[in-house]
């Protein structure tokens, strides 16, 4: 580390690390507005990180959920009970929610599941559910709400792909060359 003379006392003080890197930032930040097509060039870099993200977390939610929408076999089930779930957000904020235990037959055997959308408050026992399930393995099941069957995994696809797309995109004009 380098030391710097005080002027009006001729002493010597470590340099502030935080001055250079303000400097450095507002170097950065004067680069940026003055070449703006340089940063649009190579903004498909984080679209396309961003959008693989998505894209993964939708898949990450959602995969059971598309096979049964896909290959699942609808059938009759019945509401048999509620399991109360708790959990708690890294702020500290807690969920408590219902989950519905639903009971349906297959293959001369009765299967019982727990969905996995619950409320804040239990239903009826005994309501009658359509029942998604997959027929090579019938625990693997949900019940069939036509449009919450898609939700909240095939947003976070499509937006995924959105970026995903953009930045391709973005990379193809990016290589073309700069007309001057």
């Amino acid at each position: 580390m380098s030391v710097q003379p005080n002027a009006p006392s001729g002493t010597q003080q470590a340099p502030q690390p935080w001055g250079q890197a303000l400097a450095s930032v507002e170097r950065l930040v004067a680069w940026m507005t003055a070449n703006p097509g340089e940063i649009l060039r190579h903004a498909w870099i984080p679209q396309l990180f961003a959008g693989l993200i998505f894209l993964g977390l939708g898949y990450f939610m959602g995969h059971a959920h598309f096979h049964l929408i896909r290959q699942g076999v609808r059938a009759p089930g019945r509401i048999v009970g509620y399991k109360q779930e708790s959990s708690r957000s890294p702020s500290g904020s807690s969920w408590t929610g219902c989950m519905p235990l639903v009971q349906f037959h297959t293959n001369g055997r009765f299967v019982q599941f727990q969905d996995w959308l619950g409320s804040n408050s239990t239903g009826a026992r005994n309501e009658l559910v359509t029942v998604l399930y997959d027929p090579a393995n019938p625990s693997l099941a949900m019940i069939d709400r036509p449009v919450w069957n898609w939700i909240p995994w095939a947003p976070t696809c499509a937006v995924g792909l959105l970026l995903f797309l953009s930045a391709i995109n973005g990379f193809f004009k990016s290589q073309r060359p700069v007309a001057t």
